[in-house]
């Protein structure tokens, strides 16, 4: 990856010869506008949010197994063969395959 180097000129004492043909330079101003978030930042991304609750929820409560799968709604995204495209449901509780115990998300 190459790296963009800004020069700002400081003042010099001696300002450089121009010759009658040339106009002399101009320095056009730079606004630099707001500060934003980066993306990564924001807290309202609806994949984050997903990856977080299935983060905390890997283990189950009841019995601390790792064979925890996820409740999820019949409300995602669809794919042009009408087939649900994999993470986009909504997951609203998990389901222990241990113990058979079920949680809320």
């Amino acid at each position: 990856m190459s790296i963009l180097k800004i020069y700002f000129p400081e003042e010099t004492h001696n300002p450089p010869a121009a010759s009658l043909e040339e106009p002399t330079p101009m320095v056009l101003p730079f606004n630099r506008g707001p500060l934003k978030k980066p993306h990564y930042l924001r807290q309202n991304d609806w994949t984050l949010k997903r990856a977080r609750i299935l983060f905390k929820n890997q283990q189950c409560p009841a019995c601390s197994s790792a064979a925890v799968s996820s409740l999820e709604l019949r409300d995602g995204l669809l794919n042009r063969k009408d087939h649900m495209i994999p993470g986009t449901a909504t997951v609203v509780g998990f389901r222990c395959e241990s113990c058979d115990s079920e949680w809320p998300a």
